[in-house]
């Protein structure tokens, strides 16, 4: 559902009672002598949970205070960050549900308590979000792996149709990361990081990973057992606002009007949805062309034989070397994007039989659809 959140809550909302727990200390904020706000009009002071509170299964969020000039007067919010899983569970490996909300407010009321900072309930269930990130863990049970859905993932043009800049392969190719400034999507193998994790924080995508390194070294999980971490994170006010917009739902920005199952199942499959389209173009056998050629006119009957012809090559191709590496091949005549668009647009409204699809991607589709929170003690 979802996993780590940004609250963002207004000066009068909150009191610091020990400034010293923050660092530097938050009194230079509030009281005189008042740090100077430097070249960028801003100052902060930060609380982390540290690394000896993690290793004793003792998670917090992280608190930062921001002093900065915004439309002629100060501004002092408190940013609250924290993962949902992992203040209830201790883990995110096990997933949210609605019903969960009243116990993650309690929770975060008294973890900021023992931050010292005094803060109504209400004020946190009516607290601004300013980022979130919608997650789902999908179990793989039927032999299909993690590797197999990351490596179609990698052959897409995903980057060009959701206007990203930034593709990335990590871990020898087990995390797929597709990111620009306001939103990204991470797509991993949750089991192989969590691994990662035990020889260096650094080489794991996950933060935070001390709190869980040892969950599943004594339970007896039946195999065969992966988890494939899907997150949506998106990073701004505007592109939730945007997001909301595009998938139909008129929501506040607030902690209690995102907490919402329906909110997380949309927000994933919308961005599911584009993946698995440029998906089916792989989907296809291209090992006996006059097979696929076949298959495309007969699931096609008003396509042209000519445009038959010619997506049958663009689908062999595609396949060989990726769909971005066509549209590089398909732009050294210069024309920069003029025939990739609509050739690209006729591949994904082909029709592909249902059969044709590979079973670990048809898997994730039906967790998607299905959206049942995981929960480690159910394997």
């Amino acid at each position: 559902m979802i996993d780590t959140i940004v609250l963002k809550i207004l000066e009068s909302n909150y009191t610091v009672l020990d400034h010293n727990k923050f660092s530097p200390s938050t009194r230079g904020l509030f009281e005189s002598p008042y740090y100077r706000l430097g070249s960028r009009s801003n100052f902060s002071c930060k609380q982390n949970p540290t690394k000896a509170e993690l290793q004793k299964g003792i998670y917090k969020p992280r608190l930062t205070i921001t002093k900065r000039i915004r439309k002629g007067h100060f501004e002092i919010p408190l940013k609250i960050e924290f993962s949902i899983p992992k203040l209830i569970h201790g883990n995110n490996f096990d997933e949210i549900h609605e019903d969960d909300f009243e116990l993650v407010i309690k929770n975060l009321h008294n973890r900021l308590e023992e931050m010292n900072i005094k803060i109504k309930e209400f004020d946190l269930i009516n607290a601004t979000v300013s980022a979130i990130h919608f997650s789902k863990n999908i179990e793989l049970t039927d032999y299909s792996t993690c590797s197999m859905v990351i490596n179609e993932l990698s052959k897409i043009n995903l980057t060009k149709r959701l206007d990203l800049n930034k593709t990335s392969f990590r871990n020898e190719g087990q995390i797929i990361h597709f990111h620009c400034n306001s939103y990204e999507i991470v797509i991993y193998d949750k089991i192989r990081d969590l691994e990662q994790a035990r020889i260096s924080e650094k080489r794991s995508i996950e933060s935070d990973n001390v709190l869980q390194l040892n969950l599943l070294d004594n339970m007896n999980i039946e195999k065969p057992f992966e988890v494939l971490r899907i997150e949506v994170r998106l990073n701004t006010k505007k592109k939730i606002r945007q997001i909301l917009k595009a998938i139909n739902v008129n929501s506040e920005i607030t902690f209690k009007g995102l907490f919402n199952l329906a909110i997380s199942k949309n927000i994933i499959n919308h961005f599911w949805q584009y993946l698995e389209k440029d998906i089916n173009i792989h989907c296809m056998n291209s090992k006996s062309p006059s097979n696929l050629l076949e298959t495309i006119i007969i699931n096609n009957k008003s396509l042209k034989n000519s445009k038959a012809l010619k997506l049958t090559c663009a689908i062999i191709v595609g396949q060989e070397v990726g769909l971005r590496t066509l549209r590089n091949i398909l732009n050294l005549n210069g024309k920069k994007n003029i025939y990739w668009y609509s050739l690209l647009k006729e591949l994904r409204e082909l029709n592909f039989p249902k059969e044709y699809k590979y079973q670990s991607i048809t898997e994730v589709s039906k967790s998607i659809r299905n959206f049942k929170s995981l929960k480690l003690k159910y394997y």
